[in-house]
């Protein structure tokens, strides 16, 4: 493994490995989990939103466009910062889905192969093709971190290229125009925590702190020709889901993801510990 690669990773794993905190206080490592994954799910269902709003052509299954424009857009939000805390982050949303397929599920929460889902695995590849295709002269460790093959590493550039070409397409046919004014907006709506969602209130002061749902709706309002006002709304849903509700314009996450996603993040040191050396 690479000198940079063991230095993220030791990183990574120094983070996850100390003593478990009680369920109510959140380590940074969890921390850096559950926004990172939580900034991608909106990110995904924004990528529904679009396809729905702007009526964008779509080659294949949607949920794998929704997959590419969601990371594209968390990739570029960034800007030009590109750290061990920036690749953390992206290898965090890769890993979400490591941990999904590795995690035993009832039936009911099964992705079976007619789902227009592709399967967690896969959808785990896809994203770390698509971290290692952005750079791979800098990013040669992934690879080794994610076990891609090197069958599929070998194209990931042209993977990371053709997703960065569909979003500039987007924005060339559908960018609001520097100086005109914003017409429709993407409204935040924040729902009060149910009382049986555990440690709901400090998940919800913690993603708001971050201010990146907000971020999130304001580069859609500045970016796109939004044919009406839409609203983007965290709320009690009963089970860890995300949707984009066409019909009333309305983008949902769930408080349970959240809670969800800090259950997987207590994870963390059994995955990373177990990766390959």
């Amino acid at each position: 493994m690479r000198p940079s690669a063991i230095n993220l990773l030791s990183a990574l794993v120094l983070l996850s490995a100390s003593a478990s905190p009680p369920q109510d206080v959140l380590h940074a490592d969890e921390v850096r989990f559950i926004v990172a994954n939580a900034e991608f799910t909106l990110l995904h269902e924004m990528g529904h939103l679009l396809i729905a709003e702007l009526e964008l052509p779509v080659l294949g299954r949607e949920e794998d466009a929704a997959d590419q424009l969601g990371f594209i857009s968390l990739y570029l939000s960034n800007g030009h910062q590109r750290n061990a805390g920036f690749y953390a982050k992206l290898l965090d949303v890769a890993d979400y889905w490591r941990l999904e397929w590795q995690r035993p599920k009832p039936d009911n929460e099964e992705v079976h192969a007619w789902d227009s889902h592709g399967l967690d695995a896969q959808r785990f590849y896809n994203l770390a093709c698509l971290i290692y295709g952005s750079d791979p002269d800098v990013l040669e460790w992934v690879p080794e971190i994610t076990g891609l093959p090197v069958e599929r590493a070998l194209y990931c550039d042209q993977e990371y290229a053709q997703v960065r070409r569909a979003l500039a397409w987007v924005e060339q046919h559908h960018g609001r125009a520097p100086g005109t004014p914003i017409q429709h907006r993407l409204q935040v709506l924040y729902d009060p925590p149910g009382p049986r969602l555990e440690n709901g209130p400090r998940l919800l002061e913690q993603i708001r702190s971050t201010g990146v749902v907000e971020a999130i709706a304001a580069r859609a309002s500045e970016t796109y020709q939004l044919p009406r006002d839409v609203v983007l709304r965290l709320t009690n849903c009963g089970a860890s889901d995300a949707w984009y509700d066409r019909t009333g314009g309305e983008l949902v996450l769930c408080y349970e993801s959240l809670a969800h996603f800090q259950t997987l993040a207590r994870q963390l040191p059994r995955l990373r510990q177990a990766m390959p050396d």
